[in-house]
C-alpha cells in the first residue's frame, strides 16, 4: 500500500475536508482531547467520534489515526511542560480507567493507530524513578491487551524536545551538552522526562511484548542523539505512527525548521521506511517559524515530503 501524508483534523468535517484539499492530503489524525466528552470523562463520546470519522470517510479522507497524551486526565499539573508522574506511584484508577475506556471507544470507532505522547517528568526525588518505571510498566500491561483486542497499534512517542528561545541560549551559555539531556532542569523546559529517548521506548516495548505495543517513529529521535535510520530498521513493524520533522542540530543547540532546511537526512529515513515495508501515514510536524508573513508551513512541508515519497 502506498504511504500517505497526513495532517491534524479539526472537529468539523467540512473545515477538515477543505484544509485537506488545500494542502493536498487524504489522511488525517484526530485529537482525542479536543472532542466532546474528554473534558468531562477523559475520553471522547463514541457517537461524536463516529460522526467525525464517517463524515470524513464519505469525503475520501482516511481518519483511522488519533492522538492522545498519557495520563492527561484528570488534570495532572506538575511542572510546566511535563505531566505529574504520581499516577505511576499511586496507580490512580480514575486516570487508568479513562485511558482504558479511551482505547475501547477508539477501537469501536475504527481507529487503528494512536500517536501516544508520554511527557511524564522524572520525579524530583531520584529514588522514586525506578518505582515510577514499575508503575508505567504495570499500567501499560493493563492497557496494551485492550489495544490488541481492538486491533489498535499504540505508537508511544518519547519526549525528545528542543529548547525554546531564551532557554536554549541560557543552556548553551552554561555549557550544557547532549549528555545532559536526561538531567537538565530549567524553567520553561519541562524535562528531564521519564521517557525521553528511544532507549526508554526500547525498554517499554520489551517489558510489555505485544504487536500493539510500538512506537511513533519521529525524526526528532535525532535530537537527544538517536540515529533515525538505524531506529527505523530496529523498530520495523513496531512503527505504528510516523512524524517527519527537521532541525538545525541536536540538543541543546537545535532549532526547528521546515523539512529540507535542516540537518536531517529525510531522504535516507524515507528510504529506510520503504525498506522495512512501512505502509502507514507520515505526518509533518514542528515546522519552525514562517519565513514570511502568511507562509503556509504545512503546505510547504506536505509538498516537500511528497517529493521524497514520490522519489
Amino acid at each position: 500500500m502506498r504511504v500517505k501524508i497526513g495532517i491534524g483534523a479539526s472537529n468539523d468535517v467540512k473545515e477538515t475536508v477543505a484544509r485537506c484539499k488545500e494542502v493536498g492530503v487524504s489522511s488525517v489524525y484526530i485529537s482525542c482531547s479536543s472532542m466532546k466528552g474528554f473534558r468531562e470523562n477523559g475520553y471522547p463520546e463514541l457517537d461524536c467520534l463516529l460522526r467525525l470519522r464517517e463524515g470524513l470517510e464519505k469525503e475520501g479522507i482516511d481518519a483511522t489515526s488519533a492522538t492522545y497524551w498519557f495520563a492527561k486526565w484528570p488534570d495532572r499539573r506538575f511542572r510546566p511542560g511535563a505531566t505529574n508522574p504520581d499516577i505511576l506511584l499511586t496507580r490512580n484508577r480514575e486516570c487508568i480507567d479513562a485511558m482504558a475506556k479511551m482505547l475501547e471507544v477508539l477501537g469501536k470507532a475504527g481507529v487503528t493507530s494512536i500517536l501516544h505522547y508520554i511527557d511524564l517528568g522524572k520525579p524530583d526525588d531520584p529514588s522514586q524513578e525506578d518505582p515510577c518505571w514499575e508503575g508505567l510498566i504495570d499500567i501499560y500491561s493493563e492497557l496494551v491487551p485492550i489495544a490488541e483486542n481492538h486491533g489498535i497499534g499504540i505508537g508511544t512517542h518519547s519526549l525528545h524536545r528542543l529548547l525554546a528561545d531564551g532557554v536554549r541560549e541560557r543552556a548553551v551559555d552554561s555549557g550544557m551538552r547532549i549528555e545532559d539531556y536526561n538531567t537538565y532542569r530549567a524553567e520553561g523546559w519541562g524535562g528531564p522526562f521519564l521517557v525521553g529517548t528511544w532507549k526508554e521506548l526500547r525498554c517499554l516495548i520489551a517489558a510489555v511484548p505485544s504487536p500493539s505495543n510500538g512506537i511513533t517513529l519521529c525524526t526528532g529521535m535525532d535530537i537527544p542523539g538517536g540515529d533515525v535510520v538505524d531506529l527505523v530498521r530496529e523498530f520495523g513493524e513496531k512503527i505504528h505512527f510516523c512524524q517527519l520533522r527537521d532541525h538545525t542540530g541536536r540538543w541543546p543547540e537545535g532549532i526547528e525548521v521546515p523539512p529540507g532546511e535542516g540537518t536531517m537526512n529525510l531522504k535516507a529515513i524515507v528510504a529506510a521506511l520503504s525498506e522495512m515495508g512501512f505502509s502507514g501515514v507520515v505526518n509533518p510536524e514542528h515546522l519552525g517559524k514562517p519565513r514570511y508573513e502568511g507562509e503556509d508551513l504545512v503546505k510547504v512541508a506536505v509538498g516537500y515530503e511528497r517529493g521524497l515519497l514520490d522519489g
